[in-house]
């Protein structure tokens, strides 16, 4: 049986997410698969340090974050050949001579760039799949002995062009999420299960980097909006908003969340969603043709992956907690705003990405298998 390594890393949890849509779709055609959280497999410390660091950029400083990532747009920051040191690449050369893959896939820049080095290095002529998990193309992701990247969509190829790369080389299947995304629901039954009364209608706030004025703000807000909510907010990682919003009384139905793997079912019955958009969430969101209104995405990747969605047609933007409520009324009560939403989403969508990425990978070690004879 033919093994791949996937390699993804742990900042930012949508690069996981793809690694086991990926994982999940290869079992299918045959493959055996491993995840390895890159930086966390070299360097817990340095992952840990890193990790840290990014999040407290994007907490205290996003605007920093926003500048470091349009000026690496048009330059890198720096090359990973240096950033490599030879310690570090030896340990994971060390896992990757034990496992002797067939062929390796990147969900994260840092992971394509460490396998990019060792390939160069090494001349291994196993190939490297990335796939880049966001509605843009950023130049990180773009490394030496790449075989082929898959990108979320078709209109990513002009930045293909500025770029100055291939287009055979870049393949537009989406971005991978789970098979579930794409399974027929019955949506009477996911409400008894989930507990939403018959006449609610269902808003997920998704995104506990909100802040906590903010959240209060935007809660205050829900209350001058009449007919009754299922208000699912999913707070993550962020105790201090979940315990907020636990204690905090309404007039609707507010159930926080904080970590689910139902993601799927809360989207089936859901009238729209407030996110961040992530390049994940809106992948899946998009799968399921739920109206967006994306409030306060932070500069950079989650700023381009909200250009994408606005040209298409599929969410609109707020920036403050008031315009925030205007929109999720008018998104309840127009509902030739609502169809047209949903149907531009359905005609960007790419719910098969992961199982289409799989088969693609199939047929390409089967050409590169009979080169070889």
């Amino acid at each position: 049986m033919k093994k791949i390594l996937i390699f993804s890393a742990s900042i930012g949890n949508g690069h996981n997410q793809a690694a086991k849509a990926m994982q999940e779709s290869l079992a299918e055609v045959g493959y055996t698969s491993m995840i390895i959280d890159t930086l966390e497999y070299i360097s817990p410390t340095f992952h840990k340090i890193l990790l840290e660091s990014y999040m407290n950029l994007l907490r205290l400083s996003p605007k920093m974050w926003g500048r470091i990532y349009h000026n690496t747009e048009k330059t890198r920051f720096f090359d990973m050949n240096v950033f490599v040191n030879k310690l570090l690449a030896n340990k994971l050369k060390k896992l990757i001579n034990s496992v002797q893959p067939d062929a390796f896939i990147a969900t994260h820049p840092f992971a394509s760039c460490m396998l990019s080095v060792l390939k160069g290095r090494n001349d291994w002529q196993m190939p490297i799949y990335t796939i880049i998990t966001d509605y843009t193309i950023h130049p990180s992701w773009i490394n030496h002995h790449i075989n082929y990247y898959f990108i979320a969509h078709e209109q990513l190829y002009y930045l293909v062009d500025i770029y100055r790369h291939n287009h055979a080389q870049f393949i537009p299947m989406g971005i991978p999420i789970m098979r579930k995304y794409s399974l027929p629901l019955e949506s009477e039954e996911i409400r008894e299960k989930l507990r939403v009364p018959p006449d609610h209608q269902c808003i997920i706030l998704s995104g506990g980097g909100l802040g906590l004025g903010s959240m209060e703000q935007v809660m205050e807000g829900l209350e001058h909006i009449n007919q009754p909510l299922s208000v699912f907010i999913l707070t993550g990682t962020n105790d201090k908003l979940y315990r907020k919003v636990s204690s905090q009384e309404s007039r609707h139905h507010v159930v926080p969340l904080r970590f689910i793997n139902n993601f799927h079912e809360y989207l089936e019955i859901a009238d729209l969603i407030v996110t961040k958009s992530g390049g994940l969430t809106t992948a899946e969101v998009i799968s399921k043709q739920v109206p967006m209104i994306i409030y306060n995405p932070l500069p950079g990747q989650e700023e381009r992956n909200s250009h994408f969605l606005l040209n298409n047609g599929c969410a609109v933007h707020a920036n403050v907690p008031e315009q925030l409520i205007y929109f999720i009324k008018d998104t309840l009560h127009n509902t030739t705003k609502v169809e047209y939403m949903k149907r531009m989403a359905h005609k960007i969508a790419k719910p098969h990405a992961a199982e289409n990425i799989a088969a693609f990978i199939h047929n390409d070690m089967k050409s590169l298998a009979a080169e070889e004879e």
